[in-house]
């Protein structure tokens, strides 16, 4: 390294990487290759003194490392540039990644459910339930950016599961859900808790004719009171047999358990027609 008149370079006496100790009249690291050079200094000319290397001043004036990366040549410029820079550039990009992260994440439009169906232990092979969302997209969904079809696969059981009957307590007290697709056991507790409208009550009366007797399932609603006696209501039909659109969307003969039904208190009842009419395959 070239060193101008009135400059002094200081070096470490070991190498800050490896540890090894520095030869003398070397700038760099006879070990691993890194540079010693710690930084280059201005002084005054009142007080030179001869220290074997170069003058030394009084009154030093360290330069700045762009001044030091400037004077160097070489390989001792692209050591310096590694062992100052590099390092100061890579967490300057880090910091830069996770700030643009948050802030694509908080300005990014939300979307938002145009049809909430809650699915009480799935019926759908994998490739069915993407096209049963996709036919459900293609027919509601205007936004893509802000709207959505949420399948909730997240229930594993409402009479058993602790979790799964919180989470849905959760969603039906905020007025989310629409439908619920579930067994005719699952069904019956949610009647029973008075979170499911008669399907007769959820689509038009025209609609409900053309939908054939054997895919409409029928539940007694049962009211447990005080004494531990059971108040039964008016049987009715509370859901709608899936087992004739399972065998079809998923290519093969299923259980008839699984029934769709219509929650009381549903953000986009004026879907419902629709739904099933996609459903039943009705015109």
């Amino acid at each position: 390294m070239k060193i101008a008149l009135g400059e002094k370079v200081n070096y470490y006496s070991e190498c800050p990487y490896c540890g090894t100790k520095r030869a003398e009249g070397k700038e760099s690291c006879v070990k691993c290759g890194k540079s010693l050079i710690k930084d280059v200094e201005k002084v005054n000319e009142d007080d030179q003194q001869d220290d074997g290397e170069v003058s030394l001043y009084k009154a030093r004036q360290e330069r700045s490392a762009s001044e030091t990366f400037k004077s160097l040549k070489g390989k001792s410029k692209a050591r310096y540039f590694v062992d100052y820079y590099l390092g100061k550039i890579i967490v300057i990009a880090i910091i830069l990644a996770i700030v643009g992260s948050l802030v694509y994440t908080t300005l990014k439009p939300k979307q938002e459910p145009v049809l909430y169906i809650a699915m009480v232990v799935s019926p759908f092979m994998p490739s069915a339930h993407e096209q049963f969302k996709q036919d459900l997209t293609d027919m509601f969904v205007k936004d893509s950016d802000h709207e959505n079809i949420m399948l909730d696969t997240n229930y594993s059981s409402l009479i058993a599961d602790y979790n799964s009957m919180m989470s849905f307590t959760m969603h039906m007290s905020a007025g989310e859900i629409d439908m619920i697709i579930c067994t005719k056991d699952e069904l019956k507790y949610q009647v029973n808790n008075g979170v499911i409208i008669p399907v007769k009550e959820a689509i038009s009366a025209e609609l409900y004719d053309k939908i054939d007797y054997d895919a409409k399932y029928k539940v007694t609603p049962a009211k447990l009171l005080d004494n531990g006696d059971a108040e039964y209501g008016e049987e009715d039909v509370y859901g709608l047999n899936l087992e004739k659109f399972l065998e079809k969307i998923n290519g093969f003969e299923t259980s008839n358990k699984y029934v769709i039904a219509f929650t009381a208190i549903a953000p986009h009842k004026e879907k419902f027609d629709d739904v099933t009419k996609y459903i039943f395959d009705i015109n």
